[in-house]
C-alpha cells in the first residue's frame, strides 16, 4: 500500500519503454567483423555474456569493458573501437508502450529521466509517445547524467511534485533505482535488456517491486495500489 497519493510516473527510455536490442547486436556484429578482418575469432555468446557482467559490476561504460578485456592491446583496441558505431535510429519503442502511457496518462503525470543523446523528445514523437508524455529531463539537453541524483533532482523540482508523490519506472539498477530511492522515490525495476544481472546493494535500495516486461507494468501497479503485490 502506497503512504501518499502517487501523481507522477517517470520512466527511463532505453530498454523501458524502448527496444534497444537491434542496436546492439548490430554493435556486437560490428565488434565481431572488426576482430576478424584481424584474425581475432569473438563469438556472440562471449560478448553478450561481458556486457551482462559490465552491467552487473555497475560499469557506468559497458562496451570500454567488453573491448578492454577482449583487446588488452590498447593500439589494437582503439583500432577496432573507430570501426564501430552505435546506430541508435535501429532502436524501436516496445509493442506496449505508446498504449501503456496513453493509459496511465488519463491517471496520472508522465514523466521522462534518461541518459539519451541529443534529440530525444524528437525521438520520443517519431515513436508516437511524446504526445502522452508531459516533461522529458534527458542527459545531453540538461549536462546531467544517471546516476547523479542531481538530474533526478532537476525533474522533481521542474514537475513541481515531491519525491513521494512519484514512481520512477527503469530497467538499471546503478541508475534508476538506486538514484530514485535515494530521493525517496518509489521505484519499479523491468528487467529487460542485459542489466538482468544488477541486484540492489542495500535493503534501502532495495525496488518497490519488479517485473519482467513493460507489459506486466499496469496490472503491478494496480495491485500495488491495492496492497497486494508482492515484495522484491
Amino acid at each position: 500500500m502506497m503512504n501518499s497519493p502517487l501523481k507522477w510516473i517517470f520512466f527511463d527510455v532505453g530498454e523501458t519503454l524502448v527496444d534497444e536490442s537491434e542496436p546492439i547486436e548490430d554493435i556486437t556484429r560490428q565488434l565481431i567483423a572488426a576482430a576478424g578482418r584481424r584474425g581475432i575469432a569473438v563469438s556472440r555468446g562471449h560478448v553478450r555474456e561481458l556486457w551482462m557482467e559490465a552491467h552487473k559490476r555497475f560499469s557506468p561504460f559497458p562496451m570500454a569493458d567488453i573491448l578492454q578485456t577482449l583487446f588488452p592491446d590498447a593500439a589494437l583496441r582503439q583500432a577496432i573501437w573507430s570501426e564501430m558505431k552505435y546506430r541508435k535510429e535501429l532502436d524501436r519503442p516496445f509493442p506496449e508502450s505508446r498504449g501503456i502511457l496513453e493509459r496511465l496518462s488519463s491517471r496520472y503525470r508522465i514523466g521522462v529521466i534518461a541518459n539519451q543523446s541529443a534529440g530525444t523528445a524528437d525521438r520520443l514523437r517519431s515513436y508516437g509517445l511524446l504526445e502522452h508524455i508531459d516533461e522529458v529531463f534527458a542527459s545531453a539537453e540538461l549536462g546531467l547524467v544517471k546516476p547523479d541524483p542531481k538530474l533526478y533532482e532537476y525533474a522533481l523540482n521542474s514537475a513541481g511534485c515531491t519525491a513521494a508523490e512519484t514512481l520512477m519506472v527503469g530497467d538499471r539498477i546503478d541508475n534508476d533505482i538506486i538514484p530514485a530511492k535515494h530521493l525517496g522515490m518509489r521505484a519499479l525495476w523491468v528487467r529487460q535488456g542485459l542489466a538482468l544481472r544488477q541486484y540492489s546493494p542495500s535493503k534501502i535500495s532495495e525496488p518497490d517491486g519488479i517485473i519482467d516486461s513493460i507489459c506486466e507494468l499496469e496490472h503491478w501497479l494496480h495491485e500495488w495500489q491495492n496492497g497486494s503485490a508482492d515484495s522484491p
